[in-house]
């Protein structure tokens, strides 16, 4: 029976690369890629957006609970049409990190309830390395410190694991240190 998987993580831990080798590997794979969708709905909107990374500078500059309400919906309805045909694979991460600090704007627990994930997947990475990917290939990340890093993923894991208790669900957390390939197989069993 198809699944459908609810995916997060932390910035830089390893979410989009990893979606996609899988997606290589599962050619029937239904990838929703939140931070995507979005970007194409604020520029839509917002004149003068112009990519995924100068909405990861400027997130709450320009993002408005509107705009996560309304995709969201496309989200939900997306799900709907996939949901028992193929395995569905959200890639989301309600947790920005913002000049002042971070910023959640999570699905409420009953619009979650409507996503009905079957499992939910939070890959992580040690602090160092997230540095590291940052520095490497920012993407319109802001670096971080350690700290600021280490309280990311706590924050997006306290997320997954509020989402997987109110539903009874799941939840994984996948060691992003592990080769990539050794990674994608444990995702792909899974979903075996």
């Amino acid at each position: 029976m198809p699944k459908v998987i609810y995916l997060t993580g932390a910035p830089a831990s390893g979410k989009s690369s990893t979606t996609r080798m899988l997606a290589n590997r599962l050619p029937g794979l239904q990838v929703w890629e939140y931070g995507a969708r979005l970007t194409e709905h604020v520029r839509a909107r917002a004149k003068g957006v112009a990519s995924q990374d100068e909405l990861r500078t400027r997130s709450a500059g320009i993002v408005t609970p509107q705009d996560v309400d309304e995709v969201d919906d496309a989200l939900i309805a997306f799900v709907g049409e996939h949901r028992g045909r193929s395995d569905v694979l959200i890639d989301s991460h309600p947790v920005t990190k913002e000049e002042y600090g971070y910023r959640i704007t999570p699905f409420s627990l009953a619009r979650f309830a409507q996503l009905a994930p079957d499992e939910i997947w939070i890959l992580y990475a040690d602090p160092e390395e997230t540095r590291r990917r940052i520095a490497a290939d920012p993407g319109g990340r802001p670096m971080v410190t350690v700290e600021e890093a280490r309280m990311h993923t706590t924050l997006q894991s306290s997320v997954a694991a509020t989402y997987g208790m109110s539903l009874g669900r799941p939840v994984y957390l996948f060691d992003t240190a592990a080769e990539r390939d050794v990674l994608v197989d444990r995702l792909a069993a899974r979903l075996a």
